[in-house]
């Protein structure tokens, strides 16, 4: 595997110096290419010049028509202006949502039915009178009344408000700690539940999570690290190599990362690069 390289800020100069060359030569081969009049074109889409134009053909001077919704193909000869105007058709919806001047009319169905997607506006129009039409009274309250309500539905009401309202146990078959307002307690061993020493010595807690490496300080060498007193998780940092290692389950110390040196590409590399034989 070859050796990494990182681009510093004199070889990223050197380097857009090499681009800004290449898209200079680029450019001036470009320019030479790029046509200079429409008659260096060539007319594959067929547009039609001034000189496809009939002699006599001239710009209409009638006012265009007001657009209708099955469309005419026309009988003038003329053709339009470009900046010709169609007048506005004032019996439909303008463009801009404003509806106050259109009218409609409707009248509701024999029946309520469901609106569906596409209908025209007056049936629409219709159906909704429908169901406002059926609506009762309540419909229209912020607040449903007891005289609003159905005869049988007062009764009812009336009923409840003479209902028992409270109730003491007396059926013998209930046992008395049942009938208390406070329920017994019992311990984890009485219901088979884990109790809170069992989960403290099985169960790791977030204080031992958190502290899985402790960092101890830092040793000259490796050498140096201690081999007796450690305990799991114990982290050194070696200045020699600048490397933090961990005491591991199996009585070693266990380096936590390696290092890697990079160094700068140079100029030659990159006009390899760039010449497309770089390694």
């Amino acid at each position: 595997m070859a050796t990494p390289n990182f681009l510093d800020q004199a070889g990223l100069g050197y380097l857009w110096a090499k681009i800004t060359d290449a898209i200079s030569t680029s450019a001036s081969a470009t320019e030479k290419k790029i046509p200079s009049k429409v008659s260096q074109l060539e007319n594959d889409a067929k547009y039609i010049t001034l000189a496809d134009v009939p002699d006599g053909v001239a710009a209409s001077t009638t006012v265009p028509k007001v657009d209708s919704g099955s469309g005419d193909v026309g009988t003038e000869t003329a053709f339009a202006r470009g900046d010709h105007v169609h007048p506005t058709d004032t019996t439909r919806l303008a463009t801009n949502g404003d509806a106050s001047s259109v009218t409609v009319t409707f009248t509701a169905p024999n029946k309520r039915e469901t609106i569906v997607s596409g209908e025209s506006f007056n049936t629409i129009a219709g159906k909704i009178l429908k169901y406002m039409n059926d609506f009762g009274s309540c419909a229209f309250k912020s607040m449903i009344l007891k005289e609003d309500l159905a005869p049988s539905v007062k009764t009812s009401l009336e009923k409840a408000d003479t209902a028992l309202q409270s109730y003491t146990e007396t059926d013998p078959t209930v046992p008395a700690w049942a009938k208390t307002p406070t329920k017994p307690t019992y311990t984890a061993a009485e219901v088979g539940a884990l109790s809170i020493d069992d989960a403290n010595n099985n169960f790791a807690k977030k204080s031992d999570i958190t502290s899985i490496y402790r960092p101890k300080g830092t040793k000259p060498t490796y050498d140096d690290l201690p081999t007796t007193g450690n305990e799991v998780g114990d982290v050194w940092n070696v200045a020699s190599d600048d490397m933090n290692y961990a005491w591991t389950v199996d009585g070693t110390w266990d380096p936590l990362g390696s290092k890697i040196e990079i160094s700068s590409i140079s100029n030659d590399m990159i006009d390899q690069i760039v010449a497309g034989t770089s390694a």
